[in-house]
């Protein structure tokens, strides 16, 4: 009888240390702490964000420049736009040039191949191309590096502060990546940010993409700088005359490029 009852009471004791691991984990990640043994590091467990899953607060939308029904008159004074981002805009400046010629704006375009949110919101790359060119517009092309990011909420939230805090109060708008699959956040984060009046819902659209399966092709590009043109002309927060071109030249504008960075950085 006696071997009999030891049986329950080893699963009962196993069962209390198995709740009690369970705890501890939990409670670590409520608190934030992060404990090393060695070289052993016990890495936040993300059980909190089932209880409270992470949402950006709402009150960021309480600014009236964020607000969807803000409407204005398309300004009819020449821009001097900065197209920067990353290099899904390399075919976009071309189209972008023959808007500007045709209703008399003037661009500066800067490529960081293989750039994100995380090497933008880490330095004042874009204050340094800000304080060079004088724009009256910024077009941000960023996220389609981000687009599989796991908690991309969290990791990349202050880093997209970071870069709004650059653009201050300059008209905007940020034009989200061409997914070619579902994302794990990166458009959701940018408009949570931005507002629907200064995001550019890429995603939306159809490609047809080059060998790397990513990138729009030269003349679907062309299609996508329309409907961006036609975004900024009737449904931005900040709207400017960008009339269609009767002929278009293709001439690829100057262009600043920035090198990847080296792995490891």
């Amino acid at each position: 009888m006696a071997e009999q009852n030891k049986t329950p009471r080893t699963y009962f004791y196993f069962l209390f240390l198995l709740i009690g691991v369970l705890g501890f984990f939990t409670l670590l990640s409520f608190t934030g702490v992060q404990i090393k043994i060695g070289q052993l590091e016990l890495k936040d467990t993300k059980i909190k964000q089932f209880f409270y899953p992470e949402v950006l607060p709402t009150a960021v939308f309480a600014d009236s420049t964020l607000r969807d029904d803000v409407q204005s008159e398309p300004d009819t004074a020449s821009q001097r736009f900065l197209l920067i981002g990353d290099s899904m805009l390399e075919f976009l400046r071309i189209r972008l040039n023959d808007y500007c010629r045709h209703n008399g704006h003037t661009m500066n375009t800067v490529i960081w191949y293989s750039s994100s949110t995380l090497w933008y919101g880490q330095c004042d790359t874009i204050t340094h191309y800000i304080k060079k060119h004088e724009p009256t517009y910024i077009i941000l092309v960023l996220g389609a590096n981000e687009l599989f990011i796991k908690d991309i909420i969290s990791e990349r939230q202050k880093y997209v502060k970071h870069i709004l805090g650059e653009m201050k109060d300059l008209p905007y708008i940020w034009v989200g990546p061409p997914n070619w699959k579902d994302d794990t956040g990166i458009n959701d984060l940018i408009v949570r940010n931005v507002g629907r009046k200064r995001y550019f819902p890429s995603k939306d659209l159809s490609y047809e993409r080059t060998k790397d399966g990513a990138h729009p092709t030269r003349e679907s590009a062309y299609k996508w700088m329309d409907s961006i043109a036609k975004f900024m002309y009737n449904d931005a927060l900040y709207k400017v005359v960008m009339e269609m071109p009767d002929t278009f030249t293709y001439k690829v504008p100057t262009t600043e490029i920035i090198q990847p960075k080296p792995p490891g950085e």
